[in-house]
């Protein structure tokens, strides 16, 4: 299976929920909501790194990111598959 490109996953995860591991070991968490150029916006509320536990902002937070500067993008969500909801009474 030949390995996609940062840019070929941003495309192609566009609107789906990520994980996105960067070279400077930051690690974040959000929605890509568009790809323009070398660079994918991400929608994120939570944003962890290196140095710290985590930051939560309670309004929708879009960072823009250089391609190249990222390591790994990953789905948390695979294709087709539904999340099921039990109900416990």
């Amino acid at each position: 299976m030949a390995k996609l490109s940062n840019h070929a996953k941003a495309r192609k995860y566009l609107n789906k929920r990520v994980k996105i591991k960067t070279k400077t070991g930051s690690i974040l968490y959000g929605t890509i909501v568009k790809v323009s150029g070398k660079r994918l916006y991400l929608n994120t509320s939570s944003l962890h790194g290196k140095d710290t536990k985590a930051h939560v902002t309670f309004a929708p937070l879009i960072l823009p990111l250089v391609l190249f500067d990222l390591l790994v993008i990953i789905l948390l969500e695979r294709p087709g598959r539904r999340r099921h909801h039990r109900h416990h009474w």
